[in-house]
């Protein structure tokens, strides 16, 4: 509970600082937009400062004359024959005169600024003038383009004519602005996204690490109980006959006396044998194990270690099928340790099997790898007990819910074992169709090749 409540508040605290960074963000923006617009603003309006104080402008001159004909004739013609109002042809007329977007965009280059942007004019009022007779046409009922959305106005002209009065304004609208912008902020954005790369990363390791730890923390406790359990066997087998040992009745009958003495005795090798097994965790995990290879001839040592497994199983022993088929007769093993491998694939394969037990041993090799198979007809390992299968402790739902006794290290074994001599296992399965454990290790003929 209190693991899920620190794994709750932790991800609250990763979503706060992400709303945190956002804001950060987004007012960071905010502010060199600021910035830009002032700073471009500020130089777009000295350009078209310096273009209007310029002592000659008979461009525009003529732009107004031109204006002022077309004013002089919407006030003598008749509504009906107007096929564009005076608003859209003044447009049309102030949009060719590009004087002034050019000085500009000369004039922000000469500063040293190389923005793209778009030069807009947009008509605010326009007035026909008849005689002292001022008649407002715009706005009217068709309505002129206007400046996009965020562009900047840098100046606003008036024009007094003989025919009209007009007033409109200059806009620019930067095309690239947010480049720019973010262009400026790529150091802060770079330092932001390995931070929270940095935090999460940090975070998602924490977390399976603390998953890891509850998970290996659950496999120790089943650990302890299964080995307290195991050891408690032994020693209650022991005790009972060390009391019966002691009395009268049972001293008088050498048979019952060398009964017990011999049911002592293997419980006291059982009980040693579980010791040295725990023992065992250290020397693996401190690499101090060396194996002994020697070379084996592996049809008549396997046919051995089948039969003397089968002699011990006694009237439980399984059915063993071997499949053999060898082009090098001795390979370089350690026999005592790879007798452990198939004796624990064995005793596996009859604890979790069917009744009957039916288990297949292919062995095969190359020049340069030997294969081991041991299939079993059993109920097939659980998809979510599989990535644990190999590591000490662990206990599957089916070895706990069936309470197989185990100390949860036999497949632990197996897999140092192998890993010792250079080799590979790995597990396939279905459901239902039982299991096989695929060993391969290469031999002292040339590099895995297979």
């Amino acid at each position: 509970m209190k693991s899920r409540f620190l794994i709750g508040l932790s991800a609250l605290a990763l979503l706060i600082l992400l709303a945190v960074q956002y804001i950060f963000i987004t007012e960071t923006y905010r502010t060199k937009k600021e910035q830009f617009d002032t700073r471009l603003g500020d130089l777009a309006r000295e350009g078209i400062s310096k273009f209007n104080s310029m002592d000659y402008n008979y461009n525009f001159d003529s732009v107004l004359f031109l204006l002022d004909n077309k004013a002089l004739g919407f006030i003598f013609s008749a509504p009906d024959s107007m096929s564009r109002t005076p608003g859209e042809v003044f447009q049309d007329i102030l949009d060719h005169y590009r004087e002034p977007e050019d000085f500009i965009r000369k004039y922000i280059h000469d500063a040293g600024e190389d923005p793209e942007f778009t030069y807009h004019l947009q008509i605010d009022e326009l007035y026909l003038v008849d005689i002292g007779y001022q008649l407002q046409v715009y706005p009217d009922s068709v309505l002129l383009p206007r400046a996009p959305q965020g562009a900047l106005l840098v100046g606003n002209f008036n024009h007094e004519r003989n025919f009209f009065n007009i007033s409109y304004g200059v806009y620019i609208d930067f095309v690239n602005r947010s480049k720019l912008i973010l262009k400026e902020m790529w150091l802060i954005l770079a330092l932001d996204l390995f931070t929270l790369v940095m935090i999460f990363t940090v975070f998602f390791l924490t977390l399976q690490n603390m998953l890891e730890q509850k998970h290996l923390s659950e496999m120790k406790s089943d650990f302890i109980n299964n080995m307290t359990h195991e050891l408690k066997t032994p020693l209650s087998t022991i005790s009972v006959a060390s009391s019966s040992l002691g009395n009268r009745s049972i001293i008088e009958k050498p048979n019952r006396v060398e009964e017990l003495s011999g049911l002592i005795k293997r419980q006291n090798k059982h009980l040693s044998e579980l010791i040295d097994r725990i023992l065992d965790i250290n020397i693996w995990e401190k690499d101090q194990v060396k194996l002994k290879p020697v070379p084996v001839q592996l049809d008549d040592w396997t046919h051995q270690l089948v039969n003397g497994f089968l002699l011990e199983q006694g009237d439980a022993a399984p059915e063993i099928n071997l499949h053999i088929q060898l082009i090098h007769d001795t390979h370089l093993l350690d026999e005592v340790h790879m007798a452990t491998v198939l004796n624990n694939l064995f005793t596996n394969a009859i604890r979790y099997g069917r009744n009957p037990c039916r288990i297949d041993l292919e062995i095969k090799d190359s020049d340069h790898c030997l294969w081991v198979s041991v299939s079993d007809n059993g109920p097939g390992i659980k998809k979510e007990d599989l990535k644990h299968l190999f590591e000490k402790f662990f206990r599957g739902e089916e070895a706990k819910q069936r309470v197989v006794k185990g100390l949860g290290l036999g497949l632990y074994y197996v897999k140092q074992i192998v890993e010792a001599h250079g080799g590979t296992i790995t597990v396939q399965c279905k459901t239902g169709e039982g299991t096989t454990f695929h060993i391969k290790i290469p031999t002292d003929d040339g590099p895995v090749t297979c």
